[in-house]
C-alpha cells in the first residue's frame, strides 16, 4: 500500500487532509503519479467561498506531476519519471461532440476516473488525461500554468486575432494574467490591464510590459476575469455598445441579476468560454511556457509550500501575486 494524503473540502472555508492508500495494484489502464505542485483555479476558490456545493470535495487540477508507474495494456507516450499535467476532462472520442471536434464537451466528461485530484501527495488516473511535457521547463511549477494557458487558447480560438489591435484584460488575477502573457508576450498584441487591485494590476502590467487601461480608449475586444458578479458587471456598464467580451466569469451558484439586463441593453457580443477545447491545446500551451516564460514571469507566482490549505485559500483574497500554487509540504518532506 502506498500512504497518500488528499485534502478534501468539507464545507466552505474548511479544508481537512485525509490519511488514505493506493492499492500496490494499479487498476488497468491507468498511471499512478506524485503531484509536485498545483495552483489555485477560481473555480476550486469559489467552491471554497461556497457558491457551489457539493461535499466534500477533492480539488486541484492546474497540476504538474510526475510519473511514478503504470499499468497499461495500450501504447502510451509516458514513461517512468516523466513529467505530466492534464485537463481531468475525460473524452470519449465518440459521442456527438467528441465527433464534432468539440471533445472538450464530450458527453461523459464527468465520468472521473482517477483516484483523487491534486491538492494531495498521489493519485492513479486514467492515461487518457494526461499530457506529457517536456522536462526542460525548469523550475517545473512554471507547469502549473498549461492548464489554465490551455484554455485561454481555446478561448482566443473564437477570434479572428489579426483583425483585433486592442485589447482589455479586466481583472488581473491568475487568468487574466495569463491572457495577458499569451496575448501580448506570446502573441505581441497590444494589451490594456485594468484591476481594482491596483497593485496587483501595476505589477502585471510592468512585467510583462502591458499598458495601464485608459477608458477613453475604444478597445477590439475586453476580456473579464474577475470571477466575480460584480467584476464582469462593472465591465459591461462601463464598456462601449456593441462591445465583444470573452468571459472567463464561471458564476455559479451566485445571484446573476442585472448582468441580463445590462447585456441586452448595449446589444453585448459575449463569449463564455468552457474548459480547454481540444487536448492538443494542452501541448500548445506547454510550448508557449517553455519558449516564452522566463524569471522575470516568475515574479507572478507565489509558491506556498504546505499542507494547510485553509491558510492558502483564506490568504489569496489579499494576495497580490496573481498565480497562488501549492507544493505539499509533506511530499518536500518524503522526497
Amino acid at each position: 500500500m502506498l500512504n497518500n494524503t488528499v485534502s478534501y473540502l468539507v464545507a466552505p472555508y474548511k479544508f481537512i487532509n485525509v490519511n488514505t492508500n493506493l492499492s500496490d495494484e494499479i487498476p488497468a489502464d491507468y498511471i499512478r503519479v506524485k503531484y509536485l505542485f498545483c495552483g489555485i483555479c477560481g473555480g476550486d476558490y469559489s467552491r471554497y467561498l461556497g457558491h457551489r456545493k457539493e461535499y466534500p470535495l477533492s480539488l486541484g487540477h492546474e497540476f504538474v506531476a510526475q510519473v511514478l508507474d503504470y499499468n497499461c495494456s495500450c501504447s502510451i507516450d509516458v514513461s517512468i519519471g516523466d513529467f505530466v499535467v492534464s485537463d481531468f476532462n475525460y473524452r470519449c472520442l465518440k459521442c456527438h461532440y467528441c465527433q464534432k471536434g468539440k471533445s472538450h464537451l464530450c458527453k461523459k466528461n464527468d465520468i472521473e476516473l482517477f483516484s483523487n485530484r491534486a491538492f494531495s501527495m498521489y493519485a492513479d488516473i486514467h492515461y487518457s488525461y494526461l499530457v506529457k511535457i517536456d522536462s526542460s521547463i525548469k523550475p517545473i511549477y512554471r507547469a502549473t500554468a498549461i492548464e489554465p494557458l490551455s484554455c485561454i487558447i481555446h478561448a482566443m480560438q473564437n477570434y479572428d486575432l489579426s483583425k483585433i489591435k486592442a485589447i482589455l484584460i479586466y481583472g488581473t488575477g491568475n487568468i487574466g494574467m495569463l491572457c495577458a502573457f499569451y496575448l501580448h508576450t506570446c502573441l505581441k498584441k497590444t494589451v490594456y490591464v485594468y484591476d481594482t487591485n491596483k497593485e496587483k494590476c501595476k505589477l502585471v502590467a510592468h512585467t510583462l510590459g502591458c499598458n495601464i487601461a485608459e477608458h477613453d480608449i475604444g478597445y477590439d475586444l475586453i476580456v473579464e476575469a474577475t470571477n466575480t458578479v460584480s467584476g464582469l458587471l462593472e465591465c459591461i456598464i462601463n464598456c462601449e455598445y456593441n462591445q465583444q467580451i470573452c468571459s472567463f466569469s464561471h458564476l455559479y451558484g451566485q445571484n446573476t441579476d442585472g448582468i441580463y439586463t445590462n447585456l441586452v441593453k448595449k446589444e453585448i457580443n459575449i463569449f463564455f468560454p468552457l474548459r480547454n477545447g481540444a487536448k492538443e491545446n494542452l501541448s500548445h500551451a506547454a510550448q508557449m511556457i517553455k519558449e516564452n516564460w522566463t524569471t522575470c514571469e516568475d515574479k507572478l507566482i507565489k509558491v506556498y509550500e504546505t499542507d494547510d490549505l485553509n491558510t492558502v485559500f483564506k490568504a489569496k483574497r489579499s494576495c497580490n501575486i496573481p498565480k497562488q500554487i501549492i507544493k505539499f509540504r509533506v511530499i518536500q518532506e518524503s522526497s
